[in-house]
């Protein structure tokens, strides 16, 4: 299993989490608020591995692209 999905498990587990919390334990905004903060940490961490995924595919490409160009001169 990947990270990505790993994250995505997570993520969901945390929303489901907040999403009980605010129906049934409402007065516990400190630990709703915690819960939110996690999430979105846990998301910042999805985007950032994404992005850093496409940088080094981009960069995997352009060095494929450069060696083929060197092999046909």
């Amino acid at each position: 299993m990947s990270n990505k999905d790993t994250y995505k498990r997570k993520h969901k587990y945390l929303d489901n989490q907040i999403n009980s919390l605010e129906k049934h334990n409402h007065y516990n905004r400190t630990l709703i608020s915690s819960l939110k903060k996690k999430k979105l940490r846990l998301k910042d961490k999805m985007i950032s591995d994404s992005r850093e995924d496409a940088r080094q595919n981009k960069y995997n490409l352009n060095e494929y692209m450069k060696r083929a160009l060197s092999m046909t001169a």
